[in-house]
């Protein structure tokens, strides 16, 4: 994740979400400065400790690393104008105790992604009902499966809370993403009088697709992350070739010509390079035959003639669909097959002792499970992150 591979894959990460907001809006993404004076986050936020703080003599004062990015984002919207969202994108600090796990929960978050917007009183639920579709779409576009809950656990922070959450490949549910009205208690500290919506995720969803998406050649890559869409292997560039490649690139196709030397081995291990990098589809010119690789299965097949950009991205929607399935086979047998995924009627959810996490977004009206009587769905569990 910490090489260049890695790193251009967090950029799409960032610019697929870009895209989804593109749907409505037309965001503005910035990063802000590593340090923040303490006395403008205490303000704020009080006195969390879950933050490092440092005394820098040289700017006069204490600060704190890395912090929350809202208070900066807020103050930024104000002093700039706009009704846009403001994206703000790079790494957070957090002081965590126990054991940590790079791009899960660790004690440097990054990539994290954080959407600060300000919107009336009037619009504050619909504007958040917008976020909360481009998140879905983001998890679909990662082949993640996602279910959106209301909570009322966060209250304190957030006085409508929704919680997005998709599930390890063992079908455990996890938190990916947080989306909040701001609740009175942090928009009054705050220099605005219009409603705050924040929405947040981080590398995370990084780490979940490495989890759910990975073949006997490693990692298979949904194609919005795939750097090389479409490998190429060939003995030597010639005219045709080079053609398709530029017909590709200008359909908007991402593919990579490799060198494959003329004995079988050589172009065996070229190919498994590629299957290594995650990429999708892979295809193999060698004595004027033509053969495609697919993933996951692993599973090739003969072409009459080098694929036309639209069959390409026919073959990559169904790649993506594949790896959806898969995903959200995993996430029906984890939390609706096993029982955490059920209907319940308010008399039923308050009469039982059971612990309910939240409520699902939108509401999903179905006969309670326990009684019968009209109900909507809810994810039933104690806090898990």
């Amino acid at each position: 994740m910490w090489q260049d591979a890695g790193l251009r894959a967090a950029r799409r990460l960032v610019s697929a979400f870009e895209s989804a907001l593109g749907q409505w809006w037309t965001p503005r993404v910035v990063e802000h400065p590593f340090l923040m004076p303490a006395a403008e986050y205490k303000e704020v936020f009080g006195d969390y400790t879950n933050v490092y703080e440092t005394t820098v003599p040289e700017a006069g004062g204490s600060y704190v690393l890395a912090p929350d990015n809202m208070p900066a984002s807020v103050g930024l919207l104000r002093k700039h104008g706009g009704d846009e969202p403001l994206v703000a994108v790079g790494g957070l600090l957090r002081v965590l105790p126990g054991g940590a796990q790079p791009l899960f929960r660790d004690r440097h978050i990054w990539p994290a992604v954080q959407v600060t917007h300000l919107v009336s009183e009037q619009s504050a639920v619909a504007e958040l009902e917008r976020h909360r579709l481009a998140v879905a779409q983001l998890h679909e576009m990662l082949c993640l499966p996602v279910m959106t809950v209301r909570t009322g656990s966060l209250a304190s922070y957030g006085r409508t809370t929704y919680l997005t959450v998709s599930c390890l490949p063992d079908g455990r549910p996890t938190v990916t993403a947080t989306l909040y009205v701001m609740s009175g208690r942090y928009r009054d500290r705050l220099p605005t009088d219009s409603e705050v919506i924040d929405v947040g995720f981080t590398g995370k969803l990084l780490a979940l697709v490495a989890l759910h998406h990975r073949d006997a050649f490693g990692l298979v890559l949904p194609s919005v992350l795939a750097e090389t869409q479409v490998g190429l292997l060939v003995e030597e560039e010639d005219r045709q070739s080079q053609k398709w490649l530029t017909a590709q690139t200008q359909a908007g196709v991402r593919v990579r010509p490799m060198h494959s030397a003329p004995p079988p081995y050589a172009r065996r291990r070229a190919e498994r390079r590629l299957l290594r990098q995650g990429v999708p589809l892979i295809v193999g010119v060698r004595n004027e035959a033509l053969r495609m690789a697919r993933r996951y299965p692993l599973c090739r097949s003969d072409l009459p003639a080098l694929p036309e950009s639209r069959v390409l991205h026919g073959e990559l929607t169904a790649h993506d669909d594949r790896l959806r399935r898969i995903s959200a086979a995993r996430f029906s047998a984890g939390l609706r097959e096993a029982g955490r995924l059920v209907a319940r009627c308010d008399r039923c959810a308050e009469a039982n002792g059971e612990e309910i996490f939240g409520w699902a977004v939108p509401e999903t009206g179905a006969p309670c499970d326990a009684c019968g009587a009209p109900g909507s769905e809810v994810l039933l569990g104690g806090r898990f992150y």
